[in-house]
């Protein structure tokens, strides 16, 4: 039976790519870096900022991250939308009395996810200020299991990366992969996801096959 489901927050129930690559290439702009592309960006989505940014650019400064928060995160949050479905998927979780939370490897993830209209169907949202470990590390995914009070083999966790279907499975979770950011079928699923959905909406088929299932074992 599941009775939680736990969500990363970028490109699994909003489409930030363009906000992001935006909010990036304005700093690589003021500070004479190369600009970025959205395909780009997308392989970054779900890392670290600092991580991130040192990858690509081969170095990190703090003042850039100051300037991005100071300067861009306000637009950027105007600029995040919640896929088509994600809202419908969040009303029918809590109409079933299913937690729902955000485990995301962004920092101050609650006010991203207060910002598009998302907090009120979620239980809890927790980011890198509430964990030692990023993902992959499954110490978001853990947090999350402890604060929806239930068993680990009744929480699922959806995500769109590597790094999270990772998490999930070092966590002894479900782990449900997206294919709505950078990663295939193919490639979520040799990262350990249960299994693949193209659309966060399909979650609810995944719901009644849980609950036919138990219906069957407690009528037999």
């Amino acid at each position: 039976m599941i009775k939680a489901v736990i969500f990363d927050f970028d490109m699994t129930l909003v489409d930030s790519s363009y906000a992001i690559t935006e909010g990036m290439n304005a700093i690589a702009r003021a500070e004479g870096l190369r600009e970025l592309t959205r395909e780009e960006v997308l392989g970054l989505i779900g890392m670290p900022i600092e991580e991130s940014w040192e990858m690509i650019w081969g170095r990190f400064d703090e003042k850039w991250l100051t300037s991005y928060r100071n300067t861009f995160r306000e637009s950027e949050y105007s600029n995040i939308n919640p896929f088509p479905n994600t809202a419908a998927i969040l009303e029918e979780l809590t109409l079933k009395n299913i937690k729902t939370g955000i485990a995301s490897n962004r920092a101050k993830v609650r006010e991203a996810v207060t910002a598009v209209g998302l907090m009120d169907f979620m239980d809890f949202a927790i980011g890198l200020e509430d964990v030692e470990n990023a993902k992959p590390s499954p110490d978001l995914v853990l947090l999350g299991v402890q604060l929806t009070g239930a068993d680990p083999s009744e929480c699922l966790y959806v995500g769109d990366t590597e790094a999270d279907m990772q998490s999930a499975s070092a966590a002894g979770v479900r782990g449900v992969g997206m294919i709505t950011g950078n990663c295939t079928h193919d490639i979520l699923k040799a990262a350990g996801a249960w299994k693949t959905l193209e659309d966060v909406k399909d979650l609810i088929e995944i719901i009644h096959e849980e609950e036919r299932e138990t219906a069957q074992v407690k009528e037999s």
